[in-house]
């Protein structure tokens, strides 16, 4: 009797840490792109998979040789990172074999409910070319500091993560798409009453990690379409804005200050820690906070 099929990357022991659980593991109520860190082992092989919605497959260190069999056809791969695989929603395989040294991978999905979240307009028949030992510098990097933010703990907040998610469907949807059909534009801006709500509201929350869904609930309308008027309002994605307006808070509050501890007010102006304060302190000011103060 023919093996099932099951959903390609399906949690067997093999590919899973020591507890039992994927070595990536999204926070709870995470609204971005789904991703997992796995194992890939030194050899291995599994029975029929498919993929139901668009998948990469993104080697960290693994370099192993593969065997994928569909139907008739076999392909063998042999390409280590950074070569990656982009797989369509209607990709299957009836085997697969690998074997090499030993590594990890991460598995990124474009779920249907991730889609409806930021693409809606497009989310019913969005696809991806599928691609197997693809080269993208630029989209690798994107997904390999989203995996950093999320093992880290977000340090740059759920929106600057979330501006990741953005960014990768984004180039996927630009480069990749299976669909030619270009997404929508919009030269609409947010209202003069929702901008100042929102100004507000950041001002008021600032040190706290304001979401997209929250700025964009005030405005009463979709993420997706919200980070879309936000940047025609103020020239700036939501997660630029956001560091934009700490640094001149922490700028203002050095200077009317001059006794108070930098790492205090790196806290009070939603900084995770003093360091990240002077990181993104010297990328806009040039300069360190320590050397703002004392000119």
């Amino acid at each position: 009797m023919a093996n099932k099929k099951v959903r390609l990357g399906s949690h067997c022991p093999q590919i899973l840490g020591a507890d039992g659980l994927p070595l990536l593991q999204l926070p709870q109520g995470w609204p971005g792109l789904r991703i997992e860190e796995t194992i890939v082992p030194a050899r291995a092989e599994c029975g029929p998979q498919y993929t139901g919605m668009p998948i990469l497959s993104v080697g960290i260190n693994a370099n192993v040789r593969r065997w994928y069999r569909s139907g008739c056809k076999t392909i063998e791969l042999n390409e280590p990172p950074p070569a990656f695989d982009i797989l369509g929603s209607t990709y299957e395989r009836d085997y697969g074999r690998w074997e090499g040294e030993k590594g990890s991978c991460l598995k990124v999905s474009l779920t249907p409910a991730v889609m409806q979240r930021y693409f809606p307009e497009e989310a019913p028949f969005f696809d991806l070319e599928t691609r197997f030992a693809h080269t993208d510098t630029q989209l690798r990097e994107l997904l390999l500091s989203l995996a950093h933010e999320i093992k880290t703990g977000l340090p740059n907040g759920v929106m600057y993560a979330e501006a990741l998610s953005m960014a990768v469907i984004g180039w996927l949807s630009q480069h990749y798409r299976a669909s030619k059909n270009s997404p929508r534009r919009t030269s609409r801006k947010l209202s003069p009453r929702h901008q100042s709500r929102i100004e507000a509201y950041v001002e008021e929350f600032l040190d706290t990690d304001i979401t997209v869904d929250k700025l964009a609930a005030l405005a009463g309308i979709s993420p997706s379409h919200f980070f879309l008027l936000f940047r025609a309002s103020f020239g700036l994605p939501p997660h630029q804005y956001m560091m934009k307006r700490r640094v001149e808070k922490a700028a203002r509050l050095l200077k009317s200050e001059p006794d108070r501890a930098i790492s205090d007010i790196a806290i009070s102006t939603g900084f995770s820690s003093q360091a990240h304060l002077t990181k993104i302190f010297k990328r806009y000011m040039k300069q360190t906070p320590l050397r703002w103060r004392s000119q």
